[in-house]
């Protein structure tokens, strides 16, 4: 049954008193999320209509909870509270599986507690920028509904000897007081290989200093870090982490299903992407969201609705001399 009826249906029931064509309803739509591969959204519906769900914690309400930043540790990290959703991800099967995974696990934490079972915690996305590493980390903190601690490298890494260390501390220290989802971004920048002949000795210190905090980090929180360059981590980076995932380049029917939702609102033949392609060879996810967003500001701009083939031509073509470009500085 369409979705739409369903939603009738329900509405229709649940204004007649009918219960039992309500509960039936529900389960349909929970069936039919399902179905759709939604499989976090369909075990909470589950959940909520059988009266024993837990609500997601809105992000928001920890905006009075979190610690206090002091003044000297602004710079080292910026509060975020994300709004990006699996919805707005296009992923592989099997990255999206995983990431559910991580989101399922931590709404039931204390029950894997409570089994001597360790959620998954610490985690480490890598592969080619642009896809997808920091929106996946986006959209775990809002489906859990966490606020982010942003790490800023360029603040945390410093000249001084030992403060690079000492601020890495601070950030530690302030992520103890609350639940968070910390998220350290080109994370190769403090994780560098310490066998690496042209690093200095305090690199080493700074390693070593992550390393101890990652060890002694406990409660409610997630860790996740994101690198272009996995081969420069130090080895025993990758030991600490209880989940690794590897962001690949997009594939066409990823690039299909990317480019059709971020023109949702506009109308226009789907189709007409899928004939140039051929011509986005070396796209990556930003790559296709930026070929989107050139199409919708000429619609925007010239007061249309509706998107053209020419429009489509001149979005990929801007951005192929993009990628062109940017192939040219590796």
């Amino acid at each position: 049954m369409a979705r739409a009826d369903l939603l009738k249906k329900l509405f229709v029931s649940h204004k007649t008193g009918d219960h039992e064509a309500f509960y039936r309803v529900a389960q349909e739509i929970i069936e039919d999320e399902r179905k759709k591969n939604h499989g976090i959204l369909a075990d909470e519906l589950k959940l909520i209509l059988n009266g024993s769900a837990q609500p997601r914690r809105s992000v928001s309400t920890y905006s009075s909870n979190i610690g206090k930043v002091k003044d000297e540790d602004v710079r080292l990290f910026e509060i975020i509270y994300p709004e990006k959703y699996f919805s707005d991800l296009i992923a592989m099967p099997q990255m999206q599986q995983e990431l559910e995974r991580i989101v399922n696990e931590f709404q039931n934490w204390d029950v894997l507690v409570s089994n001597g079972v360790a959620p998954t915690k610490r985690i480490l996305f890598y592969g080619a920028p642009g896809c997808g590493k920091t929106l996946a980390a986006q959209t775990l903190a809002s489906e859990i509904g966490l606020p982010m601690i942003y790490v800023r490298f360029d603040a945390v890494i410093s000249s001084y000897l030992g403060e690079t260390a000492s601020n890495l501390r601070k950030v530690f220290d302030f992520a103890r007081q609350d639940s968070y989802v910390v998220f350290f971004d080109e994370f190769d920048a403090i994780a560098r290989s310490r066998n690496d002949p042209f690093e200095h000795g305090e690199i080493k210190r700074v390693v070593n200093t992550f390393l101890q905090q990652l060890d002694s980090f406990k409660g409610k929180s997630l860790v996740i870090a994101a690198t272009n360059f996995e081969q420069s981590l130090d080895y025993a980076i990758w030991r600490r982490f209880d989940c690794t995932l590897r962001f690949d380049m997009p594939t066409n029917d990823a690039k299909m299903r990317l480019f059709c939702l971020r023109l949702k609102s506009l109308d226009g033949a789907n189709h007409i992407f899928a004939e140039f392609l051929n011509e986005t060879d070396g796209f990556t996810y930003a790559d296709v969201e930026q070929t989107a967003n050139f199409v919708r500001k000429q619609c925007v701009l010239e007061g249309r609705k509706i998107y053209t083939k020419r429009d489509i031509e001149q979005a990929v073509q801007r951005q192929k001399e993009n990628v062109a470009l940017r192939k040219t500085q590796y």
